[in-house]
């Protein structure tokens, strides 16, 4: 193998390496069929798993996914009215501290957006 090529195959092994980690604070906003949706969430990703715990204007609760670099996937369940919806979302990274892409909710969909918050000082 040339010099050349170990040099290449050295330098995407190390782009894969450095893929975004969403661990951190994040700000959602998003909107389906006219309806708001806001969130805060804690993210912690271990690999290609996500979790989280997010806080919107009526709940706190947890949301699961995974990450394969750059998409994002996610679900959490809330209550509404005494029924119980499961809200997916399906994304693409736009860089380490955005991502954008869909919601999906009993057969209504919408889109959202997304942005890492700076860590709080103290």
């Amino acid at each position: 193998m040339s010099p050349k090529r170990i040099a290449l195959a050295f330098s995407l092994f190390t782009i894969r390496l450095a893929a975004a980690d969403l661990t951190g604070h994040w700000s959602f906003d998003g909107d389906v069929n006219g309806s708001p949706i806001r969130l805060e969430c804690d993210l912690k990703q271990e690999g290609t798993k996500l979790e989280g715990a997010c806080k919107s204007q009526s709940s706190d609760f947890k949301l699961a996914g995974e990450v394969n670099d750059p998409k994002v996937r996610f679900s959490y369940a809330v209550d509404y009215q005494g029924s119980t919806y499961t809200l997916y979302y399906t994304g693409t990274l736009d860089s380490d501290s955005a991502m954008k892409g869909e919601i999906q909710v009993s057969g209504a969909s919408g889109a959202f957006t997304a942005a890492r918050q700076a860590a709080a000082k103290l």
